[in-house]
């Protein structure tokens, strides 16, 4: 079901100026903006219907600024799910958008603490509508449900078929009951949209057999990304199951597994798999009897959670602007090489590589003082096979038109264990240490707020990778 979200921005426009590109939309494939100092200019959405390209979609005014563009791959089963904004009552200043795979760069600017989201769980961005005279003045969307993918069923032949369906929040439990001649039964635990726990059981329910357990810590942001195991190809009875999410890797349930050396391969039977890279799996499908045969999967886009930053040597989180200038690199594959400028007191300035599509994406924030005490300083990652895990680091206030918080040094660790030196200035007057982590994810963009030749602020991006082996 479609449903229609209030445009923001300026209070009462006037309704000749109001437009509305409808909801008759599989979705947004390109998003154009031309931002000036005053804020946005025009937008212009490409829009996908019936599979085929809309671009009559223009919205403002344009004579000067400069003009950024978003593209969504809907090919790639990416999708639109949210607008984030400013405006200042009047046009809107600033526009962020996220989809499935990744969050774009903000374009425009921040005001003060009028921010707007159009978003609704669960549901992806089929269309706009707002108002627009000489800039864009509001801002609304439309939204609709999202549709799990679905894995055909892996495994061997026989049994019944059975569905649970993939509309479920999540996967907390797994039980799989054991037995010589391969899996008797296996059990899911769900908790579905409303909260409700379901459990599922497929196969035979008798007793008899060694049961397995295996826990998804869904509170602790743990998600079910890959599954892989043997079957009979005689009987088509499951033998050995193992699962992996971005924390763990479970043992091999059943069969025998002594390394996974090619002998053993051949007494648990043939191989099979169950995933699909970037998503996690929210329900299950198959063929049972009194033995589990095959076992589908539903998937759905795994999530990019943002870190805020700590703007105040306090501690506190704040929007509101008090420390620098807003920036916000959106997401990228994974960060390859991080460049820190440093003095005896702050962090001037940082530069980070990204990759985006094997390409190197580079983006800069403060500024480097022109003096001979000013350190540049490298860490290199091995990318791909090496991911950024986490940064520490340390803030203080001084005075700068105000009292400002200051960063003053910054370390980063890494998927393979490595740290990088201490940059900056650890031991400076009252300092406060802040570390930007998430259990089983790497750092896949950055934001903050730098000003006056100093990184007032560092928050980052999180995107869940499967643990090293």
């Amino acid at each position: 079901m479609t449903q229609k979200l209030e445009a923001h921005g300026k209070t009462n426009p006037d309704n000749q100026y109001k437009w509305d590109d409808g909801s008759d939309h599989e979705g947004v494939t390109k998003i154009y903006v031309r931002v000036d100092r005053e804020g946005i200019q025009f937008i212009k959405f490409d829009y996908v219907g019936n599979g085929q390209l809309i671009d009559e979609s223009f919205h403002g005014f344009s004579n000067q600024g400069c003009t950024q563009m978003f593209e969504i791959d809907h090919l790639k089963g990416e999708y639109l799910v949210s607008v984030e904004g400013y405006h200042d009552y009047e046009v809107i200043q600033g526009l962020q958008f996220k989809t499935n795979l990744k969050v774009s760069e903000m374009m425009g600017y921040e005001y003060s603490t009028n921010k707007f989201t159009l978003a609704l769980y669960g549901k992806k961005i089929i269309g706009f509508h707002g108002s627009a005279m000489s800039n864009l003045n509001t801002l609304g969307a439309y939204v609709t449900s999202i549709t799990p993918t679905k894995m055909e069923a892996k495994g061997g032949k026989g049994g019944k078929e059975w569905n649970d369906g993939g509309d479920y929040e999540a996967i907390t439990n797994i039980h799989v009951r054991i037995t010589t001649k391969g899996i008797k039964n296996i059990q899911f635990d769900y908790v579905d949209k409303d909260g409700h726990p379901k459990v599922l059981i497929h196969g035979s329910t008798t007793g008899g057999g060694t049961l397995e357990p295996f826990e998804i810590n869904h509170a602790e942001n743990e998600y079910l990304l890959s599954i892989d195991g043997y079957y009979n190809e005689t009987s088509g009875v499951i033998q050995a199951i193992r699962f992996k999410t971005n924390m763990k890797i479970s043992e091999m349930m059943g069969g025998k597994d002594d390394d996974d050396d090619d002998d053993d391969e051949g007494e648990m039977g043939t191989k099979f798999s169950v995933g699909c890279p970037g998503n996690k799996i929210i329900g299950f499908h198959g063929y049972a009897d009194k033995k589990l045969y095959s076992l589908g999967a539903y998937f759905t886009s795994l999530p990019i959670t943002k870190m805020e930053y700590k703007d105040s040597a306090k501690g506190k989180l704040t929007d509101d602007g008090s420390s620098g200038y807003l920036w916000d690199d959106g997401t990228f594959q994974g960060v390859r090489k991080v460049y820190v400028y440093y003095d005896g007191h702050y962090i001037r300035c940082v530069r980070f590589e990204y990759d985006n599509g094997g390409k190197v994406e580079s983006r800069e924030h403060g500024s480097k003082p022109i003096a001979d005490r000013v350190q540049e300083k490298e860490f290199v990652l091995d990318y791909p096979n090496e991911f950024l895990m986490s940064v520490k680091g340390t803030s203080t206030e001084a005075y700068i038109e105000g009292y400002r918080s200051l960063i003053t040094s910054l370390s980063f660790k890494t998927s393979k264990g490595r740290t990088s030196q201490t940059f900056g200035n650890e031991f400076c007057s009252s300092p406060v240490e802040f570390e930007l982590e998430k259990k089983g994810c790497a750092i896949v963009g950055f934001h903050g707020r730098s000003r006056y030749y100093v990184l007032h602020a560092l928050g980052a991006y999180f995107f869940p990778i499967p643990p090293a082996q």
